[in-house]
């Protein structure tokens, strides 16, 4: 075992016992952690502490990032003592899929402590960099990684893709390396559309690093590819057969990039079988009400989302507000200030009000300068005309993630107990 898989099982040791003020850590932590010894175990359960919350994501990061789930997870196990049955209920998940997150927010929590007091990433799974250039150009890819995953994310925002020709794309690509290798790669997918919001780009190279890790692990046989959607995610599963190994292959790159697309990666090994699953974020049709007269600025609007998984409706009359609302369901609001016949402040003030109708986020998009006014009367966002493509787009994801997160925190408080 290497120096880092021993650290990181001392890690999950201290974590067990965070708060036992008798528990005798391994040394090899302490020195690793860089924790001061002298003032006993209480400054490295400190330490873990303080650690765990700096994971603490920002407000405005998805609810549904790999991220947040990592978080409170962890919170859930280690910070309140929660068993895994109860962290699994409190977080929302079942207690397999709770305990397959435990396993890989600790792997993170090992990796953030050792790059902090090595100056260098941990290395993968199944391999360990012995001098100071592997270290090194280990961290610059890391980073380089990054880079260059945030600048594809960034390129693209609200765009959805038919998985179904993401995973055909790179097959054409991957069949090249296993019929080098003998081995077949064959696809079972259903005949209807499985949209996602996972980046082309991004979701191509991790499938096809996936068949290229399942072919060093085989020495002949066959690659199955299958997808299916399974509520707010799409499970992709690659299966190769038979297995020359009995360790599951580990990808830095498969789980830096699915980090960016809050996906989930495991890899299992059963019998001769190894299992690559991969989960990315489904993405249903979003229904946005456009509440304008200038029925010029709603065209550019379509525009904006054409590709996207946004759909605009339009309502040129605020006075019709609650009745469209009731027929149409929307799932987003935008919303002028100067109406004819109403003032938008006015209809804002209403929906804030009624109980049907607040959950749903409101933008005001607005040529009135207004931002404080806008939040103030219970909008979400307030953008300022003329607005361009990007920005549109983006505030639409802003105020859907916004809305889920709500959800999710009014999930969790009706479920703590009174």
């Amino acid at each position: 075992m290497s120096v880092f898989a021993n650290f990181e099982q001392y890690l999950r040791d201290a974590l067990v016992h965070l708060y036992d003020p008798t528990y005798q850590p391994h040394p090899s932590l302490v020195e690793i952690i860089g924790s001061d010894p002298q003032p006993g175990v209480q400054s490295l359960q400190a330490r873990l502490i303080q650690e765990i919350e700096s994971l603490k994501p920002s407000p405005n990061v998805p609810p549904n990032a790999r991220i947040r789930l990592i978080y409170e997870v962890l919170s859930c196990r280690y910070l309140q003592s929660l068993t895994q049955e109860e962290a699994a209920k409190c977080v929302g998940i079942t207690s397999r899929t709770l305990r397959r997150v435990q396993q890989q927010a600790i792997h993170l929590l090992a990796q953030r402590l050792w790059e902090e007091n090595r100056g260098a990433a941990a290395p993968a799974r199944g391999s360990f960099p012995e001098t100071e250039t592997q270290l090194s150009d280990t961290n610059e890819w890391h980073i380089q990684l990054k880079k260059e995953l945030a600048s594809l994310q960034e390129s693209a925002p609200g765009l959805v893709t038919d998985t179904r020709e993401i995973v055909y794309g790179a097959v054409e690509v991957g069949q090249a390396l296993t019929s080098k290798h003998n081995v077949s790669l064959k696809v079972t997918l259903p005949e209807f559309p499985l949209m996602t919001t996972a980046h082309t780009s991004v979701l191509r190279q991790i499938l096809i690093r996936a068949v290229g890790k399942l072919v060093q692990s085989m020495l002949a046989g066959e690659i199955i590819i299958k997808a299916q959607e399974a509520g707010e995610y799409i499970n992709i599963t690659i299966t190769g057969f038979p297995a020359a190994t009995t360790e599951p292959p580990h990808s830095d790159f498969i789980q830096e990039a699915l980090a960016t697309q809050s996906g989930l990666f495991e890899t299992q090994v059963t019998g001769q079988q190894i299992t690559f699953e991969i989960k990315i974020p489904s993405a249903s049709k979003i229904t946005v009400l456009v509440v304008d007269d200038n029925t010029d600025l709603v065209h550019f609007y379509r525009r904006y989302v054409a590709g996207t998984r946004y759909e605009i409706i339009h309502l040129a009359e605020g006075q019709r507000l609650f009745e469209t609302i009731a027929h149409s369901s929307p799932d987003i609001i935008v919303l002028d200030v100067m109406l004819p016949g109403i003032d938008g402040w006015e209809l804002l003030t209403h929906l804030h009000e009624h109980p049907d109708t607040r959950p749903i986020p409101v933008i005001v998009c607005s040529v009135v300068r207004g931002e404080e006014m806008a939040l103030t009367l219970g909008a979400t966002l307030y953008l300022q005309k003329p607005v361009r493509s990007r920005q549109f787009i983006e505030a639409l994801d802003q105020a859907l993630n916004q809305a889920r997160r709500e959800v999710l925190k009014a999930g969790a408080n009706n479920a703590t107990p009174g």
